[in-house]
């Protein structure tokens, strides 16, 4: 039988005061659970690590690799933003490889096994994206030596590596650039189209990193990657499309100065830090797997995941995955969250009435995914994902515990969500696909699932075309919605916690979902293709609407907000929430649109003879945002605004 499979990934809900509700909660990372991570790898590896057959070759994402069964493999992640998975998608898309698990990323053992299947099907293919099959083949096939690649040092058994990887992107506001070229420094107050009144600080941005790292793989069924990053950026929020901005470092900046800490918004680049890591481990025949890492996640079909999207910001999370049948695949993960922009919430003592006021952002995450592809064009996916104050439960660290009813037999105050996915493949043509996210709901009638603010969803649907007259050609059309008060959530108390923990849907500030913000929704058209040897493009178009109300942020006033921070109120008035998309709010509407190239050379060029891997980008983003007052608050509107904006990226992969 041909078994040309994948992975898995998950989602969230909760319950409260009657409706399929908001709780709260999660667990510790610690020492402990580490331990207790490691046993539990040692005992299903000898269970599980000499099954063979269709169990075996369908385990995590088509198994260990079998061509890479005679070099020593690795079990690291693959970075998602690796040319690989626009590699796989086609081939996905074609009908190339099937029954792969929607959580990534996915590790180099399994990727591995993906490109050998899809080399037995050279025929859906143009010699162009054969030779790119070819030589991503043998770059993944070669285990820990590909990994390693042109490290700085490895080992003469290839089972270690010394290296660095340096990465800088650069941002320009083009408009003010011509500007400044056309009319000069012209003077604060000149004004006037040619000239530039500014300070020409505001016209650039700046990300760099440079982060030493060491990778091992001291037994076949185990990697590791540890990294030390520093950081140097000169930070413009505004120098970033709508709805786009992220952050690249782990901690607040350095200035170096009396008062050294800031948020990297300065004239001048400041200093910061960057963690990122990954232990590994996975059976033989990769029916189960471990692993202990800090990096960006995306557990979803679509472009961007409902329940945890490639946008959301690095935690430390522990994760097991299952996969003993090309039948379904079962993902766990708890994760250490926080906000060290808050840190000093952790710290406070401050009382009102004898109860402390902070509230901390110490919680944890626990999330779980079942995936079933009971054909090979069909595949279900049903999530269940909590947040909730940092605590050594033992509940939400089973993978077999269903979080969402268990919360129920521990006070019932975390944080819980409900999250579910259907895809389905049309060989040659592509995929149709539809999810949603249910953070809360009244059993009411339907006509009110859209009117009462207490039916808290999301949900998001879309199309995946092959394009084969292009190079690994995709075409995505994708519409997300996401209700008021999603992904929000009110603070909470826990008998461990002497403070109360915000326990909303974020990590660093950012959401763990879709990167929206409440009450919002967008239209997304996206084409991604090869343009050549070794290079990559793609150009989407985006329109999103945003609404929130500009008065008071008070929960008593029971209006319709926008924002993250802004949770709903369940002192009594929850009725007289009324929702009505576009007329609840002063809204704000944006047409996005950007272009980008990649370019990642098939053989890397030399520099003083020694082979230096490496890729440059160029993009181009072009917003123009409006606002219109949907409920008359009479409140003066922003004018009109448009962006312009050029990025250039180097990375160096030493």
């Amino acid at each position: 039988m041909d078994k040309r499979v994948g992975c898995a990934g998950l989602g969230k809900r909760r319950t409260n005061r009657g409706g399929i509700g908001k709780t709260r909660g999660a667990s510790r990372s610690s020492v402990g659970l580490f331990c207790a991570g490691l046993f539990l790898a040692f005992a299903v590896t000898a269970g599980l690590g000499a099954q063979t057959g269709a169990g075996g070759e369908a385990g995590v994402s088509a198994g260990a690799g079998s061509s890479a069964r005679g070099a020593t493999r690795s079990h690291l992640a693959v970075e998602l933003g690796h040319p690989v998975y626009a590699v796989i998608e086609a081939a996905e898309l074609r009908g190339a490889v099937n029954r792969l698990s929607s959580v990534k990323p996915y590790t180099r053992a399994q990727v591995s096994e993906l490109l050998a299947t899809i080399q037995g099907h050279l025929g859906l293919f143009s010699q162009m994206e054969r030779e790119e099959i070819a030589r991503l083949a043998a770059e993944f096939s070669a285990g820990s030596k590909g990994d390693i690649g042109q490290a700085l040092w490895r080992a003469s058994n290839d089972r270690a590596a010394l290296g660095a990887h340096i990465e800088a992107t650069g941002r320009l506001d083009v408009a003010g650039l011509a500007d400044l070229v056309a009319g000069g420094i012209s003077g604060a107050g000149s004004g006037g189209y040619g000239s530039w009144t500014g300070d020409p600080a505001d016209l650039w941005h700046l990300n760099s990193l440079f982060q030493a790292y060491i990778k091992a793989y001291p037994e076949s069924w185990l990697s590791l990657w540890g990294t030390i990053g520093v950081t140097y950026d000169k930070v413009n929020r505004d120098l970033f499309l709508p709805y786009s901005f992220t952050k690249q470092w782990d901690a607040h900046h350095n200035k170096v100065s009396t008062s050294p800490y800031s948020d990297g918004e300065e004239p001048y680049p400041t200093w910061s830090f960057d963690l990122r890591s990954d232990i590994a481990g996975a059976t033989d025949s990769g029916a189960f797997s471990l692993r202990l890492s800090r990096f960006r996640r995306d557990w979803g079909m679509g472009s961007g995941s409902l329940s945890l999207s490639g946008t959301a910001r690095p935690f430390m999370g522990l994760e097991a995955q299952f996969r003993p049948s090309e039948l379904f695949a079962v993902s766990h993960m708890v994760g250490s969250l926080g906000n060290w922009e808050k840190g000093s919430a952790d710290r406070s003592t401050d009382l009102s009435g004898g109860v402390y006021t902070a509230v901390t952002e110490q919680k944890m995450l626990a999330i779980q995914r079942l995936e079933l592809f009971p054909f090979d064009w069909l595949s279900i996916g049903a999530s269940g994902s909590m947040i909730g104050a940092k605590r050594f439960e033992l509940g939400y660290l089973s993978p077999m515990m269903f979080a969402v009813e268990y919360q129920v037999t521990q006070s019932d105050v975390d944080n819980m969500a409900l999250h579910g996915d259907i895809q389905v493949f049309l060989k040659r043509f592509g995929k149709l696909y539809v999810a949603g996210y249910i953070d809360e709901m009244e059993l009411s009638g339907f006509d009110e699932w859209f009117s009462k603010a207490r039916n808290m969803f999301a949900y998001q649907g879309g199309l995946k075309l092959d394009l084969p007259w292009l190079p690994f050609g995709v075409f995505t059309a994708q519409y997300t919605k996401i209700e008021p008060f999603v992904y929000t959530h009110p603070p909470t108390w826990n008998s461990d916690t002497r403070l109360r923990v915000n326990t909303n849907y974020t990590n660093d500030g950012e959401n763990l979902g879709y990167h929206l913000k409440p009450n919002s929704d967008e239209l997304l058209f996206r084409l991604d293709a090869r343009l050549g040897s070794g290079w990559r493009g793609s150009i989407e178009y985006s329109f999103i609407r945003h609404g929130d109300d500009p008065r008071a942020y008070v929960t008593t006033n029971h209006y319709i907000y926008g924002d993250v921070e802004k949770y709903l109120d369940y002192g009594g008035g929850v009725a007289d929430y009324a929702k009505n998309f576009l007329h609840d709010g002063v809204y704000d509407y944006n047409h996005l649109l950007t272009l980008r190239a990649d370019w990642r050379p098939a053989k890397a060029p030399k520099l003083f003879g020694a082979a230096v891997p490496l890729e440059l980008g160029l993009g181009y983003g072009l917003s123009y945002t409006w606002y219109e007052d949907g409920i008359g608050s009479g409140a003066p509107l922003k004018s009109p605004e448009w962006k312009n904006l050029l990025e250039l990226k180097a990375k160096f992969f030493l």
